[in-house]
């Protein structure tokens, strides 16, 4: 394997970081992706529930 040279260990340590920091990017995004679905999810949720407890209760 060749030596890397300053500047090009330089360089390369730079573009790792560069995809480091993509990486935790595209994480987060996920990660918030997620947790909107969830929140959605819940809401569509809680719906449905004030539906059937109305029906229970004869209010429909």
């Amino acid at each position: 394997m060749a030596a890397i040279g300053g500047a090009d260990k330089r360089s390369f340590n730079r573009r790792v970081d560069s995809i480091a920091r993509e990486r935790d990017s595209i994480r987060r995004l996920l990660e918030q992706a997620r947790i909107s679905s969830i929140v959605v999810e819940i809401k569509s949720l809680e719906k449905r529930l004030d539906e059937i407890e109305s029906l229970l209760s004869g209010r429909k």
